[in-house]
């Protein structure tokens, strides 16, 4: 049987957001990782942690905007806080669930990093060179 366009559609936005979505987890895991191994190394204070955690985070809402932009080549700065939005939706719900609460100042940080972050990379996505096809 043949899809339509709309299904069509339907189903390269899925894989195109999925796809987003293992590039930023893959970059969180590896900023995660070399500084997990740099405080390993080196006594670090819960600051330093802290803002270790907060530019992993950046780096992978970063990255799954810039996928989801340079796959989409259009709208990258809507395309970016939608994906950014997404990411801080999980990251929110995934920290009342296993920290019990939240702390306005975290909230906002973290917003304001996550959807900065996002929308940076949804507009350079959008505005990088195509390499193949």
């Amino acid at each position: 049987m043949r899809k339509n366009a709309e299904q069509k559609h339907k189903s390269e936005v899925i894989r195109t957001v999925v796809t987003a979505v293992l590039a930023g987890i893959g970059a969180l895991s590896v900023c995660l990782f070399v500084f997990g191994e740099i405080a390993v190394k080196i006594d670090l204070p819960d600051g330093i942690m802290s803002v270790m955690a907060q530019i992993s985070l950046a780096a992978g809402c970063f990255a799954a905007a810039y996928t989801v932009s340079k796959q989409r080549r259009r709208n990258g700065l809507l395309s970016g806080l939608c994906c950014g939005a997404v990411v801080f939706a999980v990251i929110f719900l995934l920290g009342i669930i296993f920290a019990g609460s939240f702390s306005l100042g975290g909230f906002i940080s973290k917003i304001l990093a996550v959807l900065s972050c996002s929308a940076l990379g949804g507009i350079i996505g959008v505005n990088s060179k195509k390499r193949f096809r």
